[in-house]
């Protein structure tokens, strides 16, 4: 397992496109961090009631909105990363020598995860870059640590799941594709269930305009009506599940982690524990399938 383990971590390091996608998500972060910061300083907007408290804004309104640019560079290293693996014979090569695929796959999945971490930790280091225009976050260091930890654990359980597609699908180019796609339409889900969530309990269509009797103009708001698009109980709590085990969920809980209607809708024990079930049940059907693959 150690050999394993060196020879991937080797790769790793010597892997050029794993520190392209690192040097650019970290540049991302920092640019996007601080041109955000900025323009909410400067144009609050409507909801600057939200992210700003006593007058300053918080840097959680912006400091977490590229987990899912996270979750879709992801996938790409994964699938190049491991796709090489069976392309060029190394996988044969590995088992050859007497490595048991157990250990092969324990290797991958450690060596994935250890990759998505320093995605993870370049993300959080270029959102450093709002601090000097926004101060220090709303919710303290630990408060910060306890969100950065949420989202450690859903890039590894996003890792998990991947690790296991890589070893279904073999050849390079396809795993690529279906990975990236996969990434997207995940996230896309967790934005549907994210938007469905937020939608109000009673709505209204406006304001009537007519004229009163001196001539005046008077605006009266119609008398809210209950919303079609709202979601009841049960399956409401069912939605907030899903959400929150979803990563991308979690991605896009983290990015509105300001709101106050995100504050509704967050199950932050509830995620933590969701992101380690799914990195331990993907990884126990990993090493299943694996051990009883043909490998041509």
């Amino acid at each position: 397992m150690r050999n394993l383990l060196s020879a991937n971590f080797c790769r790793l390091l010597k892997n050029k496109l794993f520190w392209f996608l690192t040097l650019c998500l970290l540049v991302w972060s920092a640019v996007s961090s601080y041109d955000n910061a900025c323009n909410l300083i400067n144009n609050p907007g409507p909801y600057g009631d939200i992210v700003i408290g006593m007058g300053v804004a918080v840097p959680e309104s912006v400091c977490f909105d590229s987990g899912p640019v996270v979750l879709v560079i992801i996938p790409v290293f994964a699938s190049m990363f491991l796709g090489t693996e069976f392309s060029d014979g190394t996988m044969r090569n590995k088992i050859i020598v007497g490595n048991t695929r157990g250990r092969i796959y324990l290797a991958n999945f450690i060596t994935v995860s250890a990759g998505s971490l320093i995605f993870c930790a370049a993300w959080h280091i270029g959102s450093l870059s709002a601090l000097p225009v926004l101060g220090i976050w709303r919710a303290g260091v630990f408060g910060w640590l306890l969100l950065v930890l949420k989202s450690a654990l859903f890039c590894v359980a996003f890792s998990a799941v991947l690790c296991l597609i890589s070893h279904i699908i073999t050849n390079k180019a396809a795993v690529a594709v279906f990975e990236i796609v996969f990434a997207l339409a995940v996230i896309m889900l967790g934005s549907l269930l994210y938007n469905s969530l937020l939608e109000p309990e009673m709505a209204s269509n406006g304001v009537t305009i007519s004229t009163n009797e001196n001539g005046e103009t008077v605006m009266q708001p119609i008398a809210p009506h209950p919303n079609p698009e709202y979601i009841p109980e049960p399956q409401r709590s069912v939605y907030k599940r899903i959400l929150n085990a979803l990563p991308s969920g979690q991605a896009i809980l983290l990015a509105n982690t300001a709101s106050s209607d995100e504050e509704q809708l967050d199950q932050p024990l509830y995620a933590y524990c969701a992101s380690i079930a799914i990195t331990a049940a993907f990884t126990v059907i990993g090493l299943m399938h694996f051990k009883h693959k043909d490998l041509k």
